[in-house]
């Protein structure tokens, strides 16, 4: 019996959510551990599996299926169960489980000075672009030919491969250009993050230095802050002097 790439990615990646988890409730999420993580998805999720999980295909089927008046069951239950997490535990998926999440990351090592972009603008910038991809899923198979995910089952398909490279070359410049603008997943993982039950949050050691805020490419651990655009990325961890960033249950 052959045990299908979609279900080992969906182990694997809950095994790596589970396992972050363990780390950052011992604050030993560091740099370097996070980098050592992210190499493991690449090589397991990305190389070895092939693009798997691959949560923007599954919402693609789920949608065409669901505009053709049938229930695509596999997909969606692929699809609940990745959202799950990020009601759990935030972006943990798309920091730790993702391929071509982890792949950004990587990219985004070399040039530290990153182009910074609004909050309302990526906001306004992703919600477009997810009405344009859900119009496009229930109107046409468009996006399968262009999926940036493929890219890791080596097939050179030339769409995707152009795609895969401007997400690369942009991630040099702009921190995870296809999380916080274009991922429809993103937007959807944005939105349960919001009220997820762990998260980083502040303790009452915190002296208010802004190192944290500084440190983060997104700016997102403020006073008060939902945490819904951090990846885990553990930059905030490893520069505050007073150890006030804990992983827990969010306030």
């Amino acid at each position: 019996m052959t045990i299908p790439p979609m279900l080992i990615g969906l182990v694997f990646s809950l095994a790596m959510i589970a396992v972050l988890g363990i780390l950052l409730s011992r604050r030993k999420v560091t740099r370097r551990v996070a980098v050592l993580m992210q190499i493991a998805v690449l090589l397991v999720a990305g190389l070895m599996l092939g693009g798997v999980p691959n949560p923007i295909a599954q919402l693609d089927s789920g949608v065409r299926s669901l505009s053709h008046g049938q229930l695509p069951l596999l997909p969606l239950v692929g699809l609940g169960l990745l959202l799950a997490t990020a009601l759990i535990m935030g972006r943990a998926f798309c920091g730790y489980a993702c391929p071509l999440g982890a792949a950004q990351e990587l990219m985004s090592l070399p040039m530290k000075r990153k182009v910074k972009i609004g909050r309302k603008l990526a906001g306004r910038v992703r919600w477009g672009f997810f009405a344009l991809f859900i119009a496009l899923a229930a109107l046409t198979a468009l996006y399968p030919k262009y999926d940036p995910f493929t890219f890791f089952g080596l097939g050179w398909a030339l769409p995707p491969t152009i795609a895969f490279a401007a997400i690369m070359t942009a991630s040099l410049f702009v921190y995870r250009p296809w999380c916080e603008l274009l991922c429809p997943f993103g937007a959807l993982a944005s939105l349960a993050s919001r009220r997820s039950v762990l998260r980083l949050r502040r303790n009452d050691d915190c002296v208010d230095c802004g190192r944290c805020v500084r440190a983060c490419p997104t700016e997102e651990p403020k006073a008060g802050a939902t945490m819904e655009r951090c990846y885990y990325c553990g930059r905030c961890l490893e520069v505050c002097p007073k150890d006030a960033l804990v992983f827990g249950r969010g306030p």
